[in-house]
C-alpha cells in the first residue's frame, strides 16, 4: 500500500480520531452525550471533502461557506482554521431552527480534518432550552443604545454577517452570538457548543495513518 492510498481508520467509532470520553456517556456507536445532555458525534468520510474553498484562503472560505449555509436554511455563526494535534482543520459553528420544536435554536459546532480523498469530522449538537431568546432580548437594548435609538439602523447592524454582508436568507447570525457574551450566558447553547469544542480539542488525537495521507487541496 503506497502513501496515496487511504488506510482504514484506527480510532474511536471507526474514525481516525480519538479523545477523552471519561466525562461522556456513549449512546450509540459514534455518539456520546455530556452531563448537560449535549451530543458529540464522530464521522469518517471516505471521499474528497466538499469544502467550497482552500483552508489557506480564510476570507474566501468564510464568505463561500456563509452563502452555502444560508442556502441550506441555516446560518454560519463563526468559522476559523485551526490546528488539531498538529493537523490543519476547519472549526465552525452553525445555527438553525430546532427541528423538534416550534421555537428554539440548535447550534452545531464541528471540527473537520480534511485530507486529499477523505475526511474526519467531530461535531457537537446543543439545543436551546424551554425558555428561548433570553440572550438576544437582554443584549439588543444595549446594541440599540449604540445606534442612538435608531431601530432600523440597529436591526440592520444586528444581523449583519461579519464575513459576508450581502448574504441573506437562512437563519441569520446576530450580534448576541459573539463569544464575548459567553461568560454572561454560560448555559446558552452557543456558549455550550464553544466550550465543548474547546474541551474536545485539548485531548483530540489523530491516527498516524490518517496523518500521513496527502493533504487536502481545493480543486484537485
Amino acid at each position: 500500500m503506497n502513501s496515496d492510498t487511504p488506510r482504514g481508520p484506527a480510532g474511536l467509532a471507526g474514525t481516525p480520531l480519538a479523545f477523552d470520553t471519561a466525562a461522556l456517556r456513549r449512546v450509540q456507536g459514534n455518539a456520546w452525550v455530556d452531563p448537560a445532555g449535549d451530543a458529540v458525534v464522530l464521522d469518517y468520510f471516505d471521499l474528497a471533502p466538499d469544502l467550497p474553498a482552500s483552508l489557506e484562503d480564510l476570507a474566501d472560505l468564510r464568505a463561500r461557506t456563509s452563502a452555502r449555509v444560508a442556502e441550506s436554511g441555516m446560518g454560519l455563526v463563526e468559522l476559523d482554521t485551526v490546528l488539531l494535534d498538529g493537523m490543519p482543520a476547519l472549526r465552525q459553528v452553525v445555527k438553525g431552527r430546532d427541528p423538534g420544536r416550534e421555537s428554539g435554536m440548535a447550534y452545531i459546532g464541528s471540527y473537520t480534518i480534511p485530507r486529499d480523498r477523505c475526511g474526519a469530522v467531530v461535531r457537537v449538537q446543543c439545543f436551546e432550552g424551554p425558555v428561548t431568546g433570553i440572550r438576544e432580548a437582554s443584549l439588543f437594548p444595549l446594541f440599540l443604545d449604540r445606534h442612538q435609538g435608531d431601530v432600523q439602523e440597529a436591526m440592520a447592524a444586528w444581523a449583519r454577517h461579519p464575513y459576508a454582508g450581502g448574504v441573506t436568507g437562512g437563519t441569520p447570525r446576530n450580534q448576541a452570538e459573539d463569544p464575548v457574551w459567553d461568560d454572561r450566558f454560560p448555559d446558552h447553547p452557543v456558549s455550550r457548543a464553544r466550550r465543548l469544542l474547546g474541551v474536545l480539542a485539548r485531548s483530540l488525537r489523530v491516527d498516524p495513518a490518517f496523518r500521513d495521507l496527502p493533504p487536502f487541496r481545493y480543486g484537485s
